[in-house]
C-alpha cells in the first residue's frame, strides 16, 4: 500500500507490508503521513504546560518520530554548499557521515528559529497538524519538479527519477481547495493557512533554485532540507498572519 510506503519511508513507524514499485505513487501520500506527524504535535500542544514547555515538546516529537532524517539533511546540505566551490565537491562533502561547522551553524539557527515560532503556534494547535503537511507537500514539489543530482540509485534517487510532475498535481489541489473552503466559511484561519502556503511556495523555490544552480539537481538531504526550511517558512507565514 502506498500509505503504509510512505510511512516506512518518512517516519520511524515500522507499518507491515511490501513496497511498491512504483515509488512516485508514495508522493500522493507525503501530506497525509506530515498531517499524521501533525496530530502528534497538537496533542504536545494541547497539554497543560507553559507556551516554551509545549514548543520544545513539539520540536522533540518531530525529530523522534522522523528519525532526525530531515534534519540531518539540512546540516549535510550546509556543509555541502558551505565547503564546496565545485558540484562534485559539494555532492562529496554531502555524502561525509560527519557534522562540520557549517552543518552545526544551520541546525542551530533553524531549530532556534522554529522554537521561536512555536511559541506562538502552539497557542493554535490546529496549525501544527497544516505545517508538517505543507513541509512533505514541499517535498513533492521538489521530487516531482527537479531532476536529481547524483548518478547511481539510491532511496532518493529512486523516488525522484520516478516521479512526474502529475504527481504533484492531487496533494496541491487539495491544499488549495482547504484555503478556498475557508474563505469561502470565513474561517479566522483562512489567512494564516495562505501565508504558510506563501512560505512554502517561496521557501520551495529559492532552495530549488540554488539546488538546481550548485548542485545540478537535488538529493536526498536537498529534499529533507526542503521539508525542514518549508515548516520553517510557514510557521514564519502563520506568526505574521497572526500578528
Amino acid at each position: 500500500m502506498s500509505l503504509a510506503s510512505a510511512l516506512r519511508l518518512l517516519t520511524r513507524f515500522r507499518i507491515p507490508g511490501k513496497e511498491i514499485e512504483q515509488r512516485g505513487r508514495t508522493l500522493f501520500w507525503f501530506p497525509i503521513v506530515g498531517a499524521l506527524l501533525g496530530c502528534i504535535s497538537c496533542l504536545f500542544a494541547l497539554l497543560p504546560l507553559s507556551a516554551p514547555i509545549r514548543s520544545v515538546l513539539v520540536l522533540i516529537g518531530g525529530v523522534y518520530f522522523t528519525r532526525a532524517l530531515h534534519y540531518d539533511g539540512v546540516a549535510d546540505l550546509a556543509d555541502g554548499l558551505g565547503g564546496g566551490f565545485t558540484k562534485e565537491r559539494s555532492l562529496e562533502i554531502m555524502r561525509d557521515s560527519h557534522i562540520g561547522a557549517f552543518g552545526t551553524i544551520a541546525l542551530m539557527l533553524v531549530v532556534l528559529l522554529q522554537y521561536s515560532l512555536l511559541l506562538d503556534v502552539v497557542e493554535h494547535p490546529p496549525m501544527l497538524i497544516l505545517v508538517p503537511a505543507l513541509g512533505r507537500l514541499a517535498q513533492v514539489w521538489a521530487a516531482s519538479l527537479m531532476n536529481y543530482a547524483r548518478e547511481g540509485e539510491g532511496m532518493a534517487s529512486s523516488l525522484v527519477r520516478r516521479a512526474k510532475w502529475h504527481h504533484a498535481l492531487l496533494p496541491t489541489l487539495q491544499v488549495g481547495l482547504l484555503i478556498l473552503l475557508l474563505f469561502v466559511l470565513h474561517h479566522p484561519y483562512a489567512i494564516p493557512v495562505l501565508a504558510a502556503f506563501g512560505g512554502i511556495v517561496l521557501s520551495t523555490t529559492i532552495l530549488c533554485l540554488i539546488s538546481r544552480k550548485r548542485l545540478g539537481g537535488i538529493t536526498g538531504d536537498v529534499l529533507g532540507s526542503v521539508e525542514v526550511f518549508g515548516e520553517t517558512a510557514a510557521l514564519l507565514g502563520i506568526v505574521f498572519a497572526l500578528a
